[in-house]
C-alpha cells in the first residue's frame, strides 16, 4: 500500500510524540458528499474483521487534551484523526504521504514548508486547512488555554500566516529545534482537531476562531499577554467544549461532532464491550484493508483465554512468565517479545506529602526499593536479558546508553541498601512515615506494589499501597496528584522533545496545567537544561546534555526508574501484517494493513 512513505530517521540517541500513558452505541456515520474527493466507494479492502484486545476503555475522543494523554484514548483514534506523519515501522517518525507533504527549506533560521493533500476533507466533507492548522498551533504550542500534554517545539514555532481554505502553510521557529519533523500534526497525541467543530460549539463560525487566533500580536512580549488574555475570554466556550465535549460518559460524542481524519472512522460504540473502527467512506487515500477493525476491552488476565478461544485475534497484554508460556503453549498462534520505548518508574509527588520539602526521605525511599528483586522475579522470567534500568531519558537498548549511565547514576543507588534507609528515617526521627503509593490496578503492578511495600517497610516507612481502576482517569490519582508516589509507565518513541516536558516547570500544578509533569517538579537548573537540549543536532553533545539530565534526577530524587518494560503480542495466523513496535503508536501502527487471510 503507498500508505507507509519513506522513513526518517531523527537524533539516534534521543528518546521519549510527547509521552502517553500506558496501561449506548454511536454511529459517526459522517455526511461526506460524493463529490470526486474521495477515492474508495468500498466499505473496505474485503479484509474482513479483525478483533484487538485492550485492557484500558478509552474516555475521550480527544487524546491532546492535558488530561485525555493516555494510550486508551490515542490508540483507538490513531488511525481515525491523522496528520503528517506517524511513528512508523521499528518506531521512528515516518511521513504520512497520504496527509500531505513537508519539506525543511531553511536552517537558520529553521523554516518547514507543509502542503495539506488538496483533497482532504474531514468525513463530514469539511475541507482540512488552515483553520486546523492554527487550533493546533495554538493548542500545542501552548498559546491560548486550550491545554497540552506537553509543546514539544510548538512554542518556538512563529504564527503561521494562512487564512482558512489556505492547503500550504509555514512553521518558521523563532529558534533551532532538533526534533523538527515530529512538531507538526501527527497521530495520537499531536494529532490535529477538527477547527470547525470546536468553533461552532463555542459560538463562533470558523473564521471568527482564525480572528481571534490571529488576532494577538504573537510576536510582542507585552501586547502577548494582554491580547491572549482577550482571546481566551473569546474563546472560553469553545476551550470548554475542547477539554470536555469530547469525553465518553456513556457513549459516544454527537457523530457530528466527532469527524474522521483517517482512513478509519467510529462505528458502534458498546460500553463496557467493545468499540468498532470502520472505513471512513470520505477518506481521498487508499482504504484500509479490514472490513472492520473491533477493539474489545478485556482484562489482562483473561485476554489469552479469548484469544484461544477464538473471540479475539491479537493481543498485546503486559508480559508475565505465566502469561507467555500460556501462549506459546497454543497452537495456531504467533507469539512475539520485542523491545519497547516504555518504561516503568516510580514519580514522586513534589506538590504535598512527605517528599515534597525532604530531600532526605526521598533519599531513604530510593535507597529501600527493591528494583533488582522486580526484575529478577517479574521481568527477567519474560525477557532473560533484561536489566534494572536506570535513566529515564534514555533505553537501554539505545547507542549511548552504558555511557550515559556511567556518568549520571550517584554510586549509592546502584544496589538496594534497605539499612542506609533506615539510618536516615532514624537521624530524622521519620521511622514510620507513611508513604502512600498509587497505581494502576493490574496483576503486575500489583505484585511490584508488595514486592515495594514488603522492602521499605522493613526500612522503617509505612507503606500504604493501593491500586485504582481509575488511576488515569481524569479524577484519579494520578493526574489530582493523590499520591506520595506513582507508579505507571510512560510510552514513548525516539524523540527528546517527547519526554522533555515531563521535568519541566508547570504553569499550575492542576490536572488541565501540569501536562507529563505529573509530579509538579520545579527546579530553573533543569528548565534549562531542558531548553537547551533541544537546541542540540551533535550527537555526542547532547548525549552529555542528556547525561547531566539523568544526574539531576537521580539527585534530587524526582523520579525513579525500575525497567524498560519487554513488549510481547500473540496474534492468531490467520490473521495477516501484524508487526510489533516500540513507539506508541503500539500494536496499531499498521493498522490499515490488518486483515484475515484470504
Amino acid at each position: 500500500m503507498t500508505r507507509f512513505g519513506k522513513t526518517s530517521k531523527l537524533v539516534a540517541a534521543a528518546l521519549g510524540g510527547a509521552l502517553v500513558l500506558s496501561a449506548c452505541s454511536g454511529d459517526n456515520g459522517g455526511n461526506g458528499d460524493d463529490d470526486g474527493n474521495t477515492s474508495n466507494e468500498s466499505q473496505g479492502g474485503g479484509g474482513g474483521t479483525v478483533i484487538l484486545a485492550y485492557e484500558q476503555e478509552l474516555f475521550s475522543w480527544n487524546p491532546t487534551a492535558a488530561d485525555a494523554n493516555a494510550s486508551a484514548n490515542s490508540i483507538p483514534t490513531y488511525w481515525v484523526t491523522t496528520g503528517f506523519w506517524y511513528f512508523g515501522e521499528n518506531g521512528v517518525v515516518t511521513a504520512n504521504d497520504e496527509f500531505g507533504s513537508y519539506e525543511k527549506v531553511s536552517d537558520d533560521p529553521l523554516i518547514v514548508e507543509y502542503t495539506i493533500n488538496e483533497n482532504a476533507v474531514w468525513s463530514d466533507g469539511t475541507p482540512i486547512d488552515c483553520a486546523d492548522v492554527l487550533l493546533h498551533w495554538s493548542q500545542q504550542g501552548g498559546y491560548l488555554g486550550w491545554g497540552a500534554s506537553g509543546y514539544a517545539g510548538m512554542e518556538d514555532v512563529k504564527l503561521p500566516d494562512c487564512e482558512p481554505g489556505d492547503k500550504e502553510f509555514t512553521y518558521e521557529y523563532r529558534k533551532p529545534f532538533a526534533d523538527w519533523e515530529s512538531v507538526a500534526p501527527g497521530q495520537g497525541n499531536n494529532t490535529m482537531m477538527p477547527a470547525h467543530v470546536v468553533a461552532e460549539q463555542g459560538g463562533l463560525t470558523t473564521e471568527e476562531l482564525v480572528e481571534i487566533i490571529k488576532g494577538v500580536d504573537w510576536e510582542d512580549a507585552d501586547a502577548r499577554e494582554a491580547g491572549a488574555e482577550e482571546a481566551n475570554e473569546q474563546l472560553a466556550d469553545a476551550i470548554e467544549f475542547f477539554t470536555t465535549g469530547w469525553l465518553i460518559e456513556g457513549g459516544l460524542p454527537d457523530a457530528a461532532h466527532i469527524p474522521s481524519s483517517g482512513p478509519f472512522t467510529f462505528g458502534e460504540y458498546q460500553p463496557g464491550e467493545s468499540l468498532t473502527l470502520v472505513p471512513n467512506e470520505s477518506y481521498w487515500g487508499e482504504a484500509p484493508n479490514a472490513d472492520e477493525v473491533i477493539i474489545r476491552y478485556i482484562e489482562q488476565n483473561e485476554q489469552a483465554q479469548a484469544l484461544q478461544n477464538g473471540e479475539v485475534d491479537i493481543v498485546a497484554p503486559q508480559p508475565s512468565p505465566d502469561l507467555k508460556a500460556q501462549l506459546e503453549a497454543m497452537d495456531g498462534v504467533e507469539v512475539s517479545v520485542f523491545d519497547q520505548y516504555i518504561y516503568e518508574h516510580l514519580t514522586l509527588n513534589f506538590e504535598s506529602g512527605p517528599f515534597a520539602e525532604s530531600p532526605e526521605l526521598r533519599e531513604a525511599f530510593l535507597l529501600c526499593l527493591p528494583r533488582e528483586t522486580i526484575v529478577e522475579n517479574l521481568i527477567r522470567p519474560v525477557d532473560e536479558d533484561a536489566q534494572v534500568l536506570n535513566s529515564t531519558v534514555m533505553q537501554a537498548f539505545e547507542p549511548g546508553y552504558d555511557e550515559l549511565v556511567s556518568g549520571s547514576l550517584p554510586s549509592e543507588y546502584g544496589e538496594q541498601d534497605i539499612d542506609a534507609a533506615r539510618q536516615i528515617l532514624e537521624d530524622n526521627d521519620a521511622v514510620g512515615t507513611t508513604i502512600e503509593v498509587r497505581t494502576l490496578d493490574n496483576p503486575r503492578r500489583n505484585q511490584q506494589g508488595q514486592l515495594i511495600a514488603d522492602a521499605c517497610t522493613e526500612a522503617g516507612f509505612e507503606i500504604d499501597f493501593e491500586a485504582h481502576g481509575d488511576f488515569f482517569e481524569g479524577d484519579g490519582a494520578m493526574y489530582n496528584n493523590r499520591y506520595h508516589a506513582a507508579m505507571f509507565a510512560w510510552q514513548g518513541s525516539s524523540l527528546v522533545s517527547g519526554w522533555n516536558s515531563t521535568y519541566r516547570t508547570p504553569g499550575e500544578c492542576s490536572a488541565s496545567d501540569k501536562g507529563n509533569n505529573t509530579g509538579c517538579y520545579s527546579n530553573e537548573d533543569m528548565d534549562r537544561m531542558l531548553d537547551e537540549v533541544l537546541r542540540i543536532t551533535e550527537e555526542d553533545e547532547r548525549n552529555e546534555m542528556l547525561s547531566d539530565i539523568s544526574a539531576h534526577l537521580w539527585e534530587n530524587g524526582v523520579v525513579v526508574p525500575l525497567f524498560s518494560h519487554p513488549g510481547m503480542a500473540a496474534w492468531s495466523e490467520d490473521v495477516e501484517n501484524i508487526v510489533p513496535n516500540p513507539a506508541q503508536s503500539d500494536i496499531v501502527w499498521n493498522m490499515p494493513e490488518w486483515q484475515r487471510s484470504s
